[in-house]
């Protein structure tokens, strides 16, 4: 088989294979977009349609009355990127300080912030509530702010540490001739050098806090400290149906999802070189 050929079947293939994954990718999201805009009884429908015979955007305002959505919105950004943006400092100082300096227990102390990856949030359920009872913070955006951050920062410390291993010490070495202190150092000379890495850590913690249930939903009780994804589980039911509201939770999704594509679209250039810059640099 001539050379020029097997590159056109290797590209074909190639192609074919990114498509399958993007219809696997995208169907769901579709199918739930479409199914939003069912009504009832059509969303019910076995087997089920692939197009709307007769749209309707009724679900959409039932859904945001029921849930108050432009309130739960809010909670939610404050929340996700509150817990972001602490947990991408903290963990940009730890990660700083432990590329730069040498103390004793570094090792062990590395290993266990490494070691609080892999401890699953169902284990540390429980002594949480117990404490955030005794604390007062049940049911209130701090306690769910503190609580996102504290899962956020060795994610934040990880990658960032790994982003300041590459950036030369020669650096800190000559704004240290010049007179700069260590805070000083790090604020003006480091951090923006590493601004595409803070970047990409505070997007992808915000979009995981956006995301999070299991203790959004233990840790709150109220519908005025509920965030989206709490707010989805308690999909409403209308009052003349007996039946799962597929139309409705359907709609719900849309809402959770609408929000972060703005975001990502308008980040999605910056995203990407973060991605790559950590990459080539790591």
């Amino acid at each position: 088989m001539p050379p020029i050929l097997q590159q056109r079947l290797g590209r074909s293939a190639q192609y074919g294979m990114l498509l399958i994954v993007l219809v696997m990718l995208a169907f769901p999201i579709y199918y739930m977009v479409i199914t939003s805009l069912k009504p009832p009884g059509e969303a019910y429908r076995l087997p089920p349609t692939l197009w709307p015979l007769n749209p309707t955007v009724d679900g959409y305002p039932f859904v945001m009355r029921a849930w108050n959505y432009f309130r739960t919105l809010l909670n939610t950004v404050l929340v996700a990127g509150g817990a972001a943006a602490g947990a991408t400092l903290l963990g940009g100082l730890a990660a700083y300080g432990f590329s730069r300096m040498t103390f004793l227990g570094k090792s062990a102390l590395y290993s266990a912030l490494v070691a609080t990856v892999a401890i699953p949030g169902m284990v540390t359920l429980g002594p949480v509530f117990i404490a955030y009872n005794e604390l007062g913070l049940l049911d209130t955006h701090i306690g769910l702010i503190l609580i996102f951050m504290s899962d956020g920062i060795p994610f934040a410390f990880l990658t960032l540490f790994a982003y300041f291993r590459s950036i030369p010490r020669e650096l800190d070495e000559a704004a240290w001739i010049d007179g700069a202190g260590l805070f000083s150092t790090l604020f003006r000379i480091i951090f923006p050098i590493a601004m595409p890495a803070f970047a990409v850590t505070f997007l992808l913690l915000f979009i995981a806090g956006w995301n999070e249930f299991l203790y959004a939903f233990t840790l709150t009780v109220t519908p005025e400290t509920r965030l989206l994804t709490v707010r989805l589980f308690e999909i409403p039911v209308r009052a003349d149906a007996n039946t799962t509201p597929y139309d409705l939770i359907a709609a719900g999704g849309v809402l959770i999802l609408l929000p972060l594509i703005p975001l990502l679209v308008r980040v999605q250039k910056q995203l990407v070189q973060g991605i790559l810059a950590g990459a080539v640099k790591g």
